[in-house]
């Protein structure tokens, strides 16, 4: 998993000032004229002080604040507003929006110059900040995705390792651990040779030549060799792994264990060829046999008529032995069975 950061935690990232919202509508207006009444309000509290000089300074104050929090339309009424209050109440003559002195005059020029300096300004920061948060929101995005593909990894029942495509082994989830017997801290940094089969010592080299070549292996059965030295079936999906730029780097398998399910196909494999093997060893006579009544002959599916010994010899494994029964030898050999023909 991957630690969120305190700078990235949700509501770390700004002031309270700089998340809270924009003011739109109504309400920016209604801001403006907060702003300019509170700034009236201050200079003719400070007029007996300051007389007719620093007409605009408060109202400078206004402009700031109604530019950092409402868009170019209160912005602009404020600045008009701001430069008409301060003449009609403040510059001499006073109650007259004429300008006389040649210093009022810079003084206005200045204050206009300022406020669309400060509202340019303000309206850049807030640009840059709406980039910086939609960035910020989007690397948060990112890491969350990273939360839920590592907690995915982590949960799954297949055995998921990640590898260089050297074979050095990156990553390794705890379905590997419980399929393959090794820890994580065991098995990362180590070549994947550990879990080949002597007979499969370089196995992994033309996989991992034909994923740097960006291939893709599926269901590859092979096996593999636990800590406890036993042998398991598993099916490996193969896929590569690629960086920022695009640039294959390593290598992501997943293997699932097979063992059980190729153990029971190969018995059932063997299940079927051996009642195959009895099948082709059965014959059966089945059906209605025409047989003649004084003969005994028996008609086949050809109309032919031969011995029941014979028909029944070629439908069937039986074979025939001759004897004589009892009743048999009474009435056809009395003389060489005189016990039997006179009981």
């Amino acid at each position: 998993m991957i630690p969120l950061s305190a700078n990235c935690a949700p509501g770390k990232a700004a002031a309270w000032w700089e998340t809270s919202p924009h003011l739109t509508g109504w309400r920016a207006y209604a801001l403006a004229g907060g702003c300019l009444g509170l700034a009236l309000l201050l200079r003719w509290l400070l007029d007996p002080l300051w007389g007719d000089r620093l007409p605009y300074v408060l109202f400078f104050f206004a402009v700031c604040a109604v530019a950092h929090f409402a868009d170019t339309g209160p912005v602009f009424l404020t600045m008009v507003a701001s430069l008409g209050l301060g003449d009609w109440w403040f510059v001499a003559p006073r109650h007259s929006l004429a300008i006389a002195s040649p210093a009022d005059r810079v003084n206005a020029a200045c204050f206009i110059v300022i406020s669309s300096g400060v509202f340019l300004l303000s309206r850049k920061a807030r640009l840059a900040l709406g980039r910086e948060r939609a960035a910020h929101n989007s690397v948060q995005q990112h890491l969350e995705a990273l939360h839920r593909l590592a907690a995915i990894v982590e949960s799954s029942d297949d055995a998921i390792i990640g590898k260089d495509l050297g074979g050095v082994i990156s990553s390794w989830n705890a379905a590997a651990e419980r399929l393959y017997g090794y820890t994580a801290a065991e098995a990362l940094g180590r070549s994947i040779d550990m879990l080949l089969p002597a007979d499969r010592v370089n196995e992994h080299i033309p996989i991992l030549e034909r994923v740097a070549r960006g291939e893709q292996i599926q269901h590859f059965e092979t096996t593999r060799r636990t800590r406890d030295n036993r042998i398991v079936e598993v099916s490996l999906s193969i896929s590569p792994v690629r960086d920022t730029l695009g640039n294959i780097v390593g290598a992501s398998t997943i293997a699932r264990d097979v063992t059980e399910r190729r153990k029971t196909e190969r018995e059932r494999e063997q299940l079927v060829l051996q009642l195959q093997a009895a099948l082709a060893e059965v014959k059966t006579l089945s059906g209605l046999l025409p047989i003649c009544a004084h003969c005994k002959k028996i008609r086949d599916d050809q109309g032919y008529w031969s011995q029941i010994e014979l028909y029944v010899r070629q439908h069937s494994n039986a074979n025939f032995t001759h004897s004589i029964c009892p009743d048999c030898s009474r009435t056809f050999y009395p003389e060489l069975f005189p016990a039997l023909s006179t009981a």
